[in-house]
């Protein structure tokens, strides 16, 4: 037996049929070929270009052809409608969102019996200096060192908004790329699975719910994992456990009125490392969603400002990464965490009022309810709290100290 993916003829077989638009038919069904209008733009002669080694990514093979397409081979087929394929065609073809990686065309197996499996996707290859993750924590690891060492009698470090001014039109960039992708995403077609639908009476409810149960199930487990976690961390952990009704209040206050919204199709599982820096701007890369959610869960329509949390909650997880790998000593974390809470706190708000002005006046915006984005907020470090409970003991002190700051905003994060 041997991997196709490690043929060349394969790859190259595979992505002419692609751009050719090519149907095979199958004993149970048929594959289908299917090119994205983009494809066709190019021009490309795929016989003429070198095809480099697969690489294994998680549930993926990946392939790329002269460093100008990105073949994607799905190693798990599953049925139904892939969602990062299909927002990548609505992207791509259809509201011609400029800062994805653009879709080019799929493999897809369709059975006698209606049922889709998507086989296999290309994409543009896009030239970038990495993703957004690795370069924001190298930012604040310099930063931080740079304080660490410095000598002690230093004149007093600018304000923080002029100490990070480069990167603080970054975020404010990120924050433009993320309302533009919401608003090509809110922009009606006369797709169903698409246009954006009012929210209902019981749409907040189903929210309301949703975020108690995770409140409880998120509590109860940190109530039985007290006994694995350090000193500092156990207190830290007895103190949200004692905030368990500010924390349900929390949610109430935070559920919008009832109606009167709207609700889209967002990324769904946004971060830091769900980005590509590409010179002085931003290209939005994995549509998949959650990976832990079936396909009619990641398809599912929402507030966007699930995307914004998730964003918000990664920005954090930064500055706590960053402060563990360059404090050399409790002592240094300590003298170090004012500065690199000024620096997350400015990210969060260059990369807010960089959305929010991007959404101002804008037919298709759905509003930045700050109400909304803290419960989002809420529900992120929840479901971390719980990820690192399961995973990553001794990460347990991040999401203890996001969720501690937004239901006691005064609580210390001195370690």
């Amino acid at each position: 037996m041997g991997d196709a993916f490690y043929d060349e003829p394969f790859c190259r077989a595979l992505v002419r049929a692609i751009q050719q638009g090519l149907e095979l038919p199958t004993a149970a069904g048929r594959l289908q070929f299917r090119p994205t209008a983009a494809f066709a733009k190019l021009g490309l002669d795929i016989e003429a270009m070198p095809v480099g080694r697969p690489s294994a990514q998680s549930s993926n093979t990946v392939v790329t052809l002269n460093d100008t397409l990105f073949l994607k081979g799905y190693r798990r087929a599953r049925k139904g409608i892939n969602p990062e394929l299909e927002m990548g065609r609505f992207l791509t073809d259809v509201v011609q969102y400029a800062n994805c990686v653009p879709v080019l065309g799929a493999l897809e197996y369709v059975g006698n019996d209606g049922q889709v499996m998507a086989l296999a996707m290309v994409q543009s290859y896009m030239a970038n200096q990495g993703d957004g993750w690795t370069f924001t924590r190298d930012y604040v690891e310099r930063y931080l060192e740079e304080l660490r060492t410095a000598p002690a009698d230093l004149p007093d470090a600018p304000a923080p908004a002029d100490a990070h001014g480069g990167f603080m039109a970054l975020a404010a960039t990120l924050g433009q790329r993320t309302a533009e992708l919401h608003l090509a995403l809110a922009r009606p077609t006369g797709d169903p699975a698409f246009d954006p639908e009012p929210t209902s009476a019981a749409d907040a409810t189903a929210l309301q719910t949703h975020a108690q149960a995770e409140v409880d199930t998120t509590l109860a487990l940190l109530q039985q994992r007290l006994g694995q976690l350090s000193d500092p961390v156990r207190e830290q952990a007895q103190q949200l456990l004692g905030l368990r009704e500010a924390l349900h209040a929390a949610v109430d206050a935070s559920v919008p009125a009832q109606g009167g919204g709207r609700k889209t199709r967002y990324h769904g599982d946004y971060h830091l490392g769900q980005v590509l820096v590409s010179g002085n701007d931003f290209v939005i890369i994995d549509f998949e969603g959650e990976p832990a959610r079936d396909f009619e869960e990641r398809r599912a329509k929402a507030s966007p400002l699930r995307d914004v949390a998730g964003m918000l909650r990664s920005f954090n997880y930064a500055r706590w990464t960053a402060l563990r790998r360059v404090a050399q000593n409790a002592e240094e974390a300590v003298r170090l965490d004012a500065a690199v809470r000024d620096w997350e706190r400015v990210t969060r708000d260059a990369f807010l009022s960089a959305y929010t002005g991007t959404l101002a006046g804008a037919a298709e915006a759905v509003p930045a309810d700050a109400g909304l984005l803290r419960l989002f907020e809420i529900e992120k470090a929840l479901y971390e709290l719980r990820y690192e409970l399961n995973n990553r003991n001794d990460w347990v002190e991040v999401p203890l100290h996001g969720l501690l700051a937004l239901v006691a905003p005064n609580h210390s994060t001195a370690r």
